[in-house]
This record gives structure tokens, sequence and C-alpha cells, in this order.
């Protein structure tokens, strides 16, 4: 069986938000080529071949940024760093200490911490979601409304704080209580 046929983040399964394929693997540091730095990464793009522009129109138009919908499929399929990426791109572009700019870093560091309880790194788990609960404790200072960028705030970082809380100190993943990223288009 091959790494990742074993890998559980494989199971892990919800609906799509975008059309985009998934890279070739889920990066895995220490184990794979690097997406962008190794020419056999599946993101390597040669020197002076750049990414094409985002467009990103405020936290109300959420749906319209092909970006933070693809990182919503990346994280919600078990490709945390390839999430990462995705919604950091995003983060450049909103006003500094803005509402949105918050929540965005805090869905990174959410999915940062995913990817240190694969790896085993639980001191990193721990400081990733202090980190991410005060940056949505900031954002949510600025949110008027229950659902913001498509997701409702409340309910998605009460799933995250009861995956984690009832996480064994093995790191192992619970699929049955991952804590999926859902969006509501109707918002």
């Amino acid at each position: 069986m091959s790494a990742e046929a074993s890998d559980i983040r494989a199971v892990l399964t919800a609906p799509r938000y975008t059309s985009r394929p998934f890279p070739a693997y889920r990066f895995t540091p220490g184990r794979d080529p690097h997406p962008t730095a190794n020419p056999l990464g599946h993101s390597y793009q040669p020197a002076g071949e750049g990414l094409s522009a985002i467009a990103w129109y405020g936290p109300d138009r959420w749906e319209e940024c092909d970006e933070y919908l693809y990182g919503c499929d990346l994280y919600n399929h078990g490709y945390w760093w390839e999430a990462h990426e995705a919604w950091e791109e995003v983060w450049h572009l909103p006003e500094r200490a803005s509402a949105e700019k918050h929540f965005l870093q805090g869905l990174i560091q959410v999915s940062a911490c995913h990817l240190k309880r694969y790896l085993g790194h639980l001191d990193g788990v721990r400081r990733l979601r202090v980190s991410s609960e005060e940056h949505f404790s900031a954002a949510r200072q600025n949110i008027q409304q229950e659902i913001f960028m498509g997701i409702d705030v409340q309910r998605f970082l009460g799933h995250v704080q009861r995956y984690y809380d009832n996480a064994d100190e093995k790191a192992r993943l619970e699929v049955s209580t991952f804590p999926y990223v859902v969006l509501r288009r109707d918002a």
C-alpha cells in the first residue's frame, strides 16, 4: 500500500466549491518534494513565471474569489499546506487589521494546526490553536452578522474546539468529527 493510499487525509470528503483540480499530492514536509521550491513539486513555477492575479472584492463578495473557495476545497480534503497557501494569497489583499484579514489568518492557522497534528507536532498544534483563536476573536469584534465570508463562524469555531478538545495525544485524525468548512451561499 502506498503512503498516499494509507493517508487518512485521503478519506476526507466534502462538497466542492470550485472545479479546479487538486494537486498531484498532499504535501507532507519531510516526505514529499516541496510544492513550490522543488522542480518536482506539484506547484513549482520557474523563476520569472508569476501567478495570476487574484480578485478580492471584500468579505461580502467572497463567492467571487476563486482562490478563497479553492482554499476551502483544499482544506476540506486534507490539503492543509496547500489550503494555507491559497488562503495566504487572499490574506495579502484586505486592509491591515480588517475583520477579513484576521478571519483569513485564523483559517490559515487552523489549516496549519491540522498539518502539525498530522505530523505529531503537538506543541505546534497548541500554539497555532491559541493564535488562531486570537485572530478569530479580533475578527468577530468587527463582524455584525452570524455568517461571515460564507461561514457560520460560531458553528465552525465550535467544531474546531470540540475536535481538538476531544483529540487524543497520539495526534490521530478523527475523520468523523473533522471540522469542515461549510459555505452558505445564501448568506
